[in-house]
Order: C-alpha cells, then sequence, then structure tokens
C-alpha cells in the first residue's frame, strides 16, 4: 500500500525554504512532488515524497533541524477535518483521543496513541510510524512531534504542562536546539517518539467547545472516511509495533486493542492475504533491524523489547531472517550507519523530477 497524507502537512514550506535562502521548487522536484499540490486543497502526495522532501532540504539547506522549523509554521489546521473535530471536543483528553482515531484521515501510515496513565502522574501520547519508514525518517518523526506540541499548546490554550519527549533517533541537532523548538530536551533513542504532559492536563476544558460542531465533524469523518479504507493489516502492525516488548501482544490482546472479536480479525487478516503470525514476524524483523542498529544496546533487551522469552529464539530469527548472527549483522549495521552519517554531510545528489507522487483526493 502507497500511503499518501494531505499536501497541507507541507504547509509552509515554500516560505521556510526561501528564508533559509533555498531554492524550493528544485528542492520538490528532487523529492517528485507537484508544485501545484500547494494549491489544491483536496491535493494528497505520497508519504515517502513527504519523508524524501523534509530529508532532502536538511541536508541540502545544512539545516539538522528542518522539520522542526516547519512544525513552527504550522497550526492544527494541517489535519483538515480532523483539526474541527478536535478544536470542538469537550477536553484536550478527549481531542486527543479523537486524534487517535481518526488520525489515518490525515495520514494512514502513522498511529497516534494516547495512554492516559503513563506513570509518575503523566499521560503519554505516543507517535507511531510504520516501520519500514522509522529508519529514514529523522525529520519526519521530528516534524510530527513539533507539530503535537504546538496542537497540545493550542489545545489547552497554554496552560499544559509538557514534561518530556522521547525520540526513537539519535540527536540530529543541538540539545539547545530541541529546547528552543520544544522547551524541553528529549531523550534519545526510545523505543517510539511519545510526549508526557502532566496527567490532570487531559481534564482542561477546550475554550471553542461546540457539540453540534463536533458531532457534526466526526459525522463526516465516519461517513466520508471510514476506517476500513485503511487495511486492517496496516491497523495490526500498527498496533503490534506498538505492544511488542510490553508481554502483552498476543493475538487476543491485539484484537481486543482493535475492539474486534479474534475469529472476525483473523477472517479479515484472511481475506487481505495474511494472517497475525505473519505480521507479527515482518514487524519483529523490522524492529530488529532498528534495535540492533544501536550499539550499545545489549542483545537481552533486544530479545525482551521483541517479546522473545529467550536470546536463543532471536538468534534463530536473525539466522532465518538475514542469514547471519545478531552480532554479525550489528556489525553491518553500525558499519552502513557510519558511512550513512558521512554521505550526509555532503549535499545530496539530485535526480530529474520524473513522475510526480501529487495527485487528488
Amino acid at each position: 500500500m502507497i500511503a499518501m497524507v494531505r499536501a497541507q502537512a507541507i504547509r509552509g514550506y515554500r516560505e521556510l525554504v526561501g528564508d533559509l535562502g533555498g531554492n524550493p521548487t528544485r528542492l520538490l522536484a528532487t523529492a517528485r512532488i507537484k508544485a501545484s499540490a500547494f494549491h489544491e486543497p483536496t491535493a494528497f502526495i505520497s508519504f515517502a515524497a513527504m519523508i524524501r522532501l523534509l530529508e532532502y532540504s536538511a541536508h541540502d539547506l545544512a539545516c539538522p533541524d528542518f522539520g522542526l522549523r516547519l512544525a513552527d509554521r504550522q497550526d492544527i489546521g494541517i489535519l483538515g477535518p480532523l483539526s474541527v473535530a478536535m478544536r470542538h471536543s469537550p477536553t484536550v483528553g478527549e481531542a486527543m483521543r479523537c486524534a487517535s482515531k481518526y488520525v489515518y484521515v490525515y495520514n494512514p501510515a502513522i498511529g497516534f496513541t494516547v495512554r492516559p496513565d503513563g506513570g509518575n502522574g503523566q499521560a503519554q501520547f505516543v507517535f507511531e510510524v510504520l516501520s519500514e519508514h522509522g529508519p529514514h525518517c529523522v525529520q519526519m518523526i521530528e516534524h510530527g512531534v513539533g507539530v503535537t506540541c504546538r496542537i497540545l499548546d493550542m489545545l489547552s490554550a497554554g496552560r499544559g504542562h509538557l514534561e518530556k519527549v522521547w525520540l526513537p533517533h539519535p540527536p540530529a541537532a543541538s540539545l539547545a536546539t530541541y529546547r528552543r523548538h520544544l522547551g524541553v530536551s528529549p531523550e534519545f533513542k526510545a523505543p517510539a517518539a511519545a510526549l508526557a504532559i502532566d496527567r490532570a492536563d487531559l481534564d482542561l476544558p477546550l475554550g471553542e467547545r461546540n457539540e453540534e460542531l463536533h458531532a457534526f465533524a466526526v459525522n463526516y469523518l465516519d461517513v466520508r472516511f471510514p476506517a476500513r479504507q485503511t487495511p486492517l493489516s496496516l491497523q495490526v502492525r500498527m498496533v503490534i509495533d506498538r505492544l511488542l516488548g510490553t508481554g502483552t501482544c498476543g493475538y487476543d490482546d491485539v484484537a481486543g486493542a482493535l475492539s474486534i472479536h479474534r475469529r472476525t480479525l483473523q477472517r479479515h487478516l484472511r481475506e487481505e492475504g495474511t494472517t497475525f503470525e505473519d505480521i507479527k514476524d515482518e514487524a519483529r524483523r523490522d524492529l530488529a533491524l532498528r534495535y540492533l542498529g544501536q550499539a550499545e544496546m545489549p542483545l537481552k533487551q533486544v530479545s525482551i523489547l521483541l517479546d522473545y522469552s529467550e536470546q536463543s529464539a532471536l538468534n534463530r530469527s536473525c539466522q532465518r531472517w538475514f542469514r547471519t548472527t545478531p552480532n554479525d549483522l550489528r556489525a553491518r549495521l553500525v558499519s552502513s550507519t557510519a558511512a550513512v552519517d558521512r554521505q550526509r554531510r555532503r549535499p545530496p545528489t539530485l535526480v530529474g523530477p520524473g513522475p510526480s507522487a501529487a495527485g487528488h483526493g
């Protein structure tokens, strides 16, 4: 499945690149995005194209905080009809739960989960990316986190208390830069991107609340964008990515998280040509690549995060997936990452514009 995201997701891009002394037309062509997408309210671009655009731009402009800078120029309006439902929810918590339920309308390749009891009196918001994109989208992840921080600040009218930010990658910029954008210093190399606020902030009432507009917007989302437009296999994958390592990632756990009966889940996955076991195995494989690429993470911890009871199970899986051992795979991944880091210091190689990924929804 090619995930498509609303072109509004990069609203403000042209102006930001211009302010940084760059050429937005050239960079858009490099990422294979039609410039006309900015002028069409219903236009979509591929998620992969958006990732390429943000990464190319950060490298080309020597701006490691490009994704965060773009987020600073945006607001809840980039979410389209979902923003109406959120702004007219009764509380901050209900607005964010609305985002969790309907985020697929904005982008089917990302997930957003509300954890009201994240420990230490905190509520957590976990930002997830389909794993096939995960290792290559630092700027997109930071953009998503930055936008989420701005939305929380807007919904709470500045009354909220952002307490913590986690990012799954090493720092791309200085800690001072992150503090300037987010107000806190993130923790890096975390299992997922996430934010934490004071749990009491979930109950903050929204000033714009209008029950009729909220009901109208939710009904529009349900009718115009039925959840089944997002393949169930993709929904299952996102839940598995979230639950792996918690000890609660079995068939029944995932079915419960999706509010669907186990047999119904099994039947729908069969209709889509896959199984729960295949999806979980694929998730473990992709996450193994991420974790084994972190040289400092012990193999025992990798095994736990992949829900293996013994490290020997990780060894067998690596042989099956990659025809090598976890240690040998780690050596290759770390070496490859070092090579990529060296390459990132050079300007990106420009390619012809080719076919555009822009389209109409």
